[in-house]
């Protein structure tokens, strides 16, 4: 009896703390139908924000598409080459993959523009014409600087899962495929690739989502450009709450009608496959024999991948890092003082005030969000797990990932805001709690994840057999066991609630976080202050991978 009351006052916290801020603006949108269906046939169509509607969830569509056909084309080979060592140092790709997880999306975001659209960015360097903001790739039809944004900002997902999946495979198969006279192309078609194609769907929807919720980076970049994450920012700047919860509740719906079908999907791909010896598979194994066979073929495989990790990732940090000195004391195009670090930040302007303010706020969101996520994770954990309903509320504990950041913020307003249970308004309060909202799915997977690994399980019964009580067990056992995946878990969570934006723009009032500072500030057109904050920002993000990789060692 006891242990059920604990079951259900967690699964209440849960509920109000987790899933509540991402799902009840769907609620607040359908309870007063009559209102939402005005909104839409009236003032939509008056003032045009019906076109905006579509045209943000198009775009959010086409481009969502594109990305995950481009991770999947290069997402694929760079885990495959990271598993087999094909790529060195290994642990340095593997790092450099990571770095989008740990920086804000807001400095990446500006990092890109400088890098593909400034006068001395990488384009010049190739002797190519700088891509624009109007630049649009064709087919897709969208924006180019938008998709090279989406692509950096996703492919880890599809990279690092898929990475330790091949790892956890090993390579035994692979070898039994070779032994047979099998090249190492047909080994990749036939084997690698159906054993670990559960993970792959999984991983491509995890990219899609990204790419649906992506905020602080596509407000940076998009120039007139609107997804639907960043038309629900502007239609809230616009007190246009009423078409912002509408087009929050057909996003969410819309991803979710996506992610949850597809995630059923891919726990029934992990089937046995025959293949019949057919005239087309005997041709298609010829040639994957032969590509296999040039050595040069090979080595052009491994030079493209490299490239392609230094231009996706590396170089935009590179230029970031190299503009720094250059606007330090004036604009180089200019010459004025006006246009300088100095000047901006240290100067007149007073940015320095306003940076070690919005960097107070984002530690202490960080560090409250990530400590409540983390004891709701450990409380959860002890609660479902080798019950019924672990699979199930694994799943929803997911929804808050699903959701897009700014529907989130939006959400969250609605519920603890005047509009639902009138206890919070916009500031570092409902900060924490959106930060919260999403951290406890990254650190309760984490926790879930490690104890699987790690089958603590007979260790917890031997304990008990010496008189432990459950808890006992837990606290002495269990727990400790799983300190280096609790303790990675935490760590990606403080990084992720560090460079959230678009949840961030819409419930922070006066309380701003870094991030959303470098919005601001690039929209201000304050490039120098953006430049210097983007680099601080890039700085912290490094520290906190180095701190991340010796926690999970």
């Amino acid at each position: 009896m006891k242990r059920q009351l604990y079951a259900v006052t967690v699964l209440a916290i849960v509920a109000l703390l987790v899933l509540a801020p991402s799902l009840y603006i769907i609620w607040f949108t359908v309870a007063d139908l009559r209102a939402t269906i005005e909104i839409f046939t009236n003032a939509v169509a008056a003032s045009g924000y019906r076109e905006i509607i579509f045209r943000s969830l198009s775009l959010s569509f086409r481009l969502a598409i594109a990305v995950a056909i481009i991770d999947l084309l290069i997402g694929i080979p760079i885990a495959y080459a990271i598993a087999r060592n094909r790529l060195k140092p290994g642990w340095l790709i593997e790092d450099i993959i990571t770095l989008p997880l740990v920086v804000p999306t807001s400095a990446f975001g500006f990092a890109i523009l400088l890098a593909w659209s400034s006068p001395g960015g990488l384009p010049s360097l190739l002797g190519l014409e700088r891509v624009s903001q109007q630049t649009i790739v064709p087919v897709f039809n969208v924006p180019a600087l938008l998709l090279i944004t989406h692509v950096a900002l996703t492919i880890p997902y599809m990279v690092r899962p898929l990475t330790a999946v091949l790892r956890s495979l090993g390579d035994t198969y692979e070898v039994i495929s070779r032994t047979l006279k099998a090249s190492p192309l047909t080994t990749f078609r036939r084997i690698t690739i159906p054993l670990s194609i559960s993970s792959i769907v999984s991983s491509l929807v995890l990219a899609i989502t990204r790419s649906l919720g992506e905020t602080g980076a596509s407000l940076i970049v998009a120039g007139v450009s609107f997804t639907a994450s960043i038309a629900i920012v502007r239609l809230f700047y616009d007190f246009k709450v009423g078409l912002a919860s509408l087009l929050s509740t057909l996003l969410i719906l819309l991803s979710l009608a996506i992610v949850l079908p597809t995630e059923a999907l891919s726990k029934k791909l992990l089937v046995s496959r025959r293949y019949k010896r057919s005239n087309l598979e005997s041709k298609i194994s010829k040639i994957e024999s032969i590509i296999s066979g040039k050595r040069i073929i090979v080595l052009a495989r491994d030079v493209v991948l490299y490239l392609l990790v230094l231009l996706i990732i590396v170089a935009p940090l590179f230029f970031i890092f190299k503009a720094l000195p250059e606007y330090w004391e004036k604009d180089p195009f200019s010459g004025k003082i006006e246009g300088g670090v100095l000047y901006q930040v240290f100067g007149p302007s007073g940015y320095w005030h306003s940076i070690l303010s919005s960097t107070i706020n984002s530690f202490i969101v960080a560090s409250l969000s990530t400590l409540a996520a983390l004891y709701i994770s450990i409380l959860l954990f002890t609660a479902i797990r080798e019950t019924s309903i672990e699979y199930l509320v694994r799943g929803l504990i997911r929804i808050p990932l699903v959701v897009p950041t700014s529907a989130l913020g939006l959400s969250a307003l609605l519920l603890f805001g005047e509009h639902g249970l009138g206890i919070l308004s916009p500031g570092i309060w409902l900060t924490t709690i959106v930060h919260t909202s999403f951290s406890v799915p990254i650190i309760f997977e984490t926790i879930m994840s490690t104890y699987e690994t790690i089958q603590v399980k007979i260790l917890e019964e031997t304990a008990r057999t010496l008189g432990a009580s459950p808890l006992d067990a837990v606290e002495t056992i269990t727990l400790p066991l799983m300190k280096k995946g609790i303790i990675a878990g935490s760590l990606l969570a403080f990084t992720h609630s560090m460079g959230e934006t678009g949840a961030t723009i819409i419930v922070m009032g006066k309380d701003v976080t870094v991030p959303v500072l470098v919005v601001h500030m690039a929209e201000a057109l304050a490039v120098p202050a953006a430049l210097f904050t983007s680099v601080y920002l890039l700085g912290l993000a490094l520290i906190f991978l180095a701190i991340t990789r010796l926690g999970s060692k």
